[in-house]
């Protein structure tokens, strides 16, 4: 308190001339109408500067977030070039390849222009067609996981059956053990999916990983799906498991289409097989 009555003592001719300008200058802005708006248009400038620093002091602040998301993504990136690079080496080694050099898949890049996750039968419109080499049945995926199955085809746009449609089934096993069975969606959580068919005699545990399995023409093997929640009985001798979906259908943008070049060879030797 002493300091403070030393400090006014002797600052108080400053004190009293700041106040007193500071009243002056008030009356003056108030009464006067070429001063008000220079007084007004100063004030603006003033706080536009100190936004201007905040909001840039807020930036540097975020830096390190920022850093660790672009992190994040980088090893994400590198882990999704290894996994490329691991199958295109499987495919090479393949005996069973077709007239391409040993290419198994074509791959399209598109972009979502419409969707729905809250009906029991959702569909999905991506912005590639026919003159983008797309056809029915070319399976789609995110980099997150499966996201459907084209229906129908336009010139410049196509329709896919989501997954989460409750009309659609995929083969889909358990990456640990490789028990497979169907993966389908029951229409009431559009982040779970139900395999359904895995033997009661398989050791299961929430947080295991269910992939593609493989055992269609439409998506390659090992697509990471989701990871194993829910396990309850069925009946009879099968378990049915909730998988809990690593894909977030809600924020879906770009995805991949997939063209298996080896499916017409495939689907005639099994439907000679069929037929006898």
């Amino acid at each position: 308190m002493n300091s403070l009555i030393r400090f006014l003592t002797r600052y108080q001719y400053v004190l009293l001339f700041l106040l007193l300008e500071g009243i002056s200058l008030w009356l003056l802005a108030e009464n006067g109408y070429y001063q008000r708006a220079f007084f007004g248009s100063f004030a603006r400038n003033i706080s536009g500067f100190v936004y201007s620093q905040t909001d840039k002091l807020d930036q540097y602040l975020e830096l390190r977030q920022s850093n660790l998301n672009l992190a994040a993504e980088n090893i994400a990136l590198r882990n999704d070039i290894a996994r490329l690079s691991y199958a295109l080496n499987e495919y090479e080694h393949s005996p069973r390849i077709d007239s391409l050099n040993g290419v198994k898949y074509q791959f399209v890049k598109a972009k979502l222009v419409n969707n729905s996750v809250n009906k029991q039968h959702n569909f999905i419109t991506l912005n590639v067609g026919k003159k983008h080499g797309i056809e029915p049945e070319m399976g789609v995926i995110s980099h997150n996981g499966i996201v459907g199955i084209v229906a129908s085809v336009s010139e410049n746009y196509c329709t896919v059956i989501s997954l989460l449609n409750i009309d659609l089934k995929i083969s889909a096993k358990l990456q640990k053990t490789g028990y497979f069975g169907s993966l389908y969606w029951n229409g009431i959580d559009y982040r779970q999916v139900v395999l359904s068919d895995i033997p009661q005699h398989v050791q299961l545990t929430e947080g295991d990983t269910v992939v593609t399995s493989g055992y269609s023409a439409i998506f390659p093997p090992n697509i990471p799906l989701g990871v194993v929640g829910e396990i309850s009985n069925s009946g009879g001798n099968f378990f049915t498991v909730k998988v809990n979906l690593i894909s977030d259908f809600k924020r879906l943008d770009y995805v991949t289409v997939i063209k298996n070049l080896q499916d017409e060879e495939r689907f005639n030797l099994e439907k000679a097989d069929k037929n006898g």
